[in-house]
């Protein structure tokens, strides 16, 4: 509506009401998308959530500028699960070893519990390259492990190292050895076999980092006791 005395345009307030009902309804469908491919696999078909929301595929798409749009948005929400269950890992409580132990683990459990999802990550062109959500999750972790890295390493009077590509390896190999264990048939490896290699791989990398900066950590030294963390 336009205020015609000149002031400035007035905002319709059943407009705004509009477009948040489409909003929550946008969230919603996208929700049931995620149930459908947790559920069915990675093979989704629009006309299946049309079917499941009881809605017309063409009033469907009504939501979404397209198909593309949709599948966006459905890995956007399947990244913020998994980012969830990520960030509170990176805290590292308790001593070394279990640090280590809870990102890896809290990163293979979302995997076992979600494979179809993980797997829908990674489908198509957004499986790997710049730009691509999965690349901006796994950046992300890294940076944010790189930055307790760091505390940890400024604790131990260190003010130089090259920790950001070491965390960007670790994220790296963790992921690539979880996406090949998960997509194996014949898996040369049990669940707790691979947590365990993965830990004892991830704490090597570490350690040999440190010894290169002339620091031997015990992995059952306490984080809370390093001097300034």
């Amino acid at each position: 509506m336009v205020d015609r005395t000149g002031g400035e345009p007035q905002i319709d307030g059943r407009s705004t009401r509009w477009d948040e009902h489409k909003a929550q309804r946008r969230v919603e469908l996208v929700d049931a998308a995620v149930a459908l491919i947790e559920e069915e696999g990675t093979a989704f078909r629009v006309q299946r959530l049309a079917e499941r929301v009881g809605l017309p595929r063409s009033v469907l798409y009504r939501h979404f500028k397209d198909r593309a749009t949709l599948d966006e948005l459905i890995r956007r929400r399947v990244v913020e699960s998994f980012m969830r269950r990520m960030e509170p890992t990176l805290s590292f409580e308790g001593t070394v070893e279990e640090s280590v132990q809870r990102v890896v683990g809290a990163h293979l459990d979302w995997v076992v519990e979600h494979p179809r999802l993980y797997a829908y990550m990674g489908v198509g062109e957004h499986a790997m390259g710049d730009g691509s959500l999965v690349a901006d999750a796994k950046s992300a972790i890294a940076l944010m492990l790189a930055d307790r890295f760091g505390d940890i390493l400024r604790a131990l009077g260190l003010r130089e190292a090259p920790i950001r590509s070491v965390a960007v390896g670790i994220v790296g190999f963790v992921d690539t050895a979880v996406n090949q264990w998960v997509h194996d048939p014949g898996r040369e490896q049990s669940e707790e076999e691979l947590r365990a290699m993965l830990c004892r791989s991830v704490w090597a990398v570490l350690d040999a980092t440190l010894r290169d900066l002339g620091v031997e950590l015990s992995p059952q030294q306490k984080v809370s006791e390093l001097e300034g963390i």
